[in-house]
């Protein structure tokens, strides 16, 4: 048999308050909720958990013009990247009352565009990508499109409704962690040419060794594709051209565990004869023999920051557009530099 649904007049009752009270409270605007008194509030949400009611959407987006909604579209809904960037959308969603609509592009501009007019067609408040492989300006432009926050993994930081790392300074600080250890000398196994953010983590390296003295050497630089095979290729070059190798920074984990694999090969010893810095801090880094030291992305960080962007930046203020911001990372200490890890308990 099923259980009669609760209503706002049920609500009201058990309350002591009229039906638009509870109306207001449950469902209005913030400067709605905010009229009535702490007392009064406090007995339609008793009440309300009590009987446990449940808003109807549909009326709400009547009501309100809104449905309540975010639609998150991903560029690998399997990378662990995105996901981790998506839970932290969800947690700031959640807590504010919104539900999550999720797309999976797989890095495809045609169903990136399909997606984002069917999340369109849905009436979703809001939007944030997660690594856009579109025309960022013209989606931001667009009228017809609801507000948009963008998380960029793969794209340089724009000026406006992104979310990023700076990584020219996070190659940087990669790159001089591996100098102030006295490794020299120190190569970079980079990511593709056309991944701006690979090109922005190598032109930190490349700052490092100047401020440090050191002339930058091409021939000490190969690019990959992001995969552990090319780290494993890459790395075999390097220390083909380069026996007295001691440290190589590569640009992402998996090209890192790659040049641990052929280190090991080859009898190089990580970290006394080969030191390793990788970057995003991927789970499996603190798996890895030895503990992979790594530029920790903050992801979390990064989704809680997207949402509260879209939702308090572009949604509350009734807004289209709203300053980017860069979030710092930090350098997660691990064996494969040399350097003692602080808490990570890695060999």
């Amino acid at each position: 048999m099923s259980r009669k649904r609760v209503t706002q007049a049920d609500v009201a009752q058990r309350a002591g308050v009229s039906q638009a009270a509870v109306s207001q409270i449950l469902g209005g605007q913030p400067e709605e909720v905010a009229a009535f008194r702490d007392t009064t509030r406090e007995k339609v949400l008793q009440a309300a958990r009590e009987l446990g009611y449940a808003p109807s959407l549909p009326a709400r987006a009547l009501r309100t013009n809104r449905t309540m909604t975010i639609g998150v579209i991903l560029g690998w809904i399997t990378d662990e990247l995105s996901l981790r960037v998506a839970r932290g959308i969800q947690s700031v969603a959640h807590e504010r009352g919104y539900g999550i609509l999720i797309g999976d592009t797989e890095q495809d501009t045609d169903l990136e565009t399909q997606l984002l007019h069917r999340f369109t067609q849905h009436q979703v408040d809001g939007l944030i990508f997660i690594d856009s492989w579109s025309d960022l300006d013209h989606i931001l432009e667009d009228e017809d499109f609801p507000p948009t926050i963008f998380v960029n993994l793969r794209n340089s930081l724009r000026p406006r409704n992104c979310v990023g790392v700076d990584h020219v300074r996070a190659g940087y600080e990669a790159t001089r962690h591996l100098l102030d250890l006295g490794y020299r000398p120190v190569a970079h196994i980079s990511g593709p040419q056309n991944w701006p953010t690979a090109m922005e983590r190598l032109d930190g390296y490349r700052r490092a060794l100047e401020d440090y003295g050191i002339a930058f050497d091409p021939d000490l630089v190969e690019a990959g594709e992001w995969t552990m095979e090319c780290g494993m290729a890459a790395t075999e070059r390097l220390l083909d051209r380069h026996p007295d190798l001691r440290a190589i920074f590569c640009a992402n984990d998996h090209m890192a565990a790659g040049a641990i694999h052929v280190a090991m090969r080859r009898g190089r010893r990580v970290p006394q004869d080969l030191a390793l810095v990788g970057y995003d801090d991927r789970r499996f880094a603190r798996l890895l023999y030895p503990s992979l030291t790594s530029f920790a992305l903050p992801l979390n960080m990064m989704g809680q920051k997207a949402a509260h962007l879209l939702i308090d930046g572009l949604l509350t203020q009734d807004q289209t557009t709203v300053p980017s911001i860069a979030v710092p990372g930090i350098m997660a200490i691990r064996a494969s530099c040399g350097s003692r890890p602080p808490l990570d308990g890695g060999p």
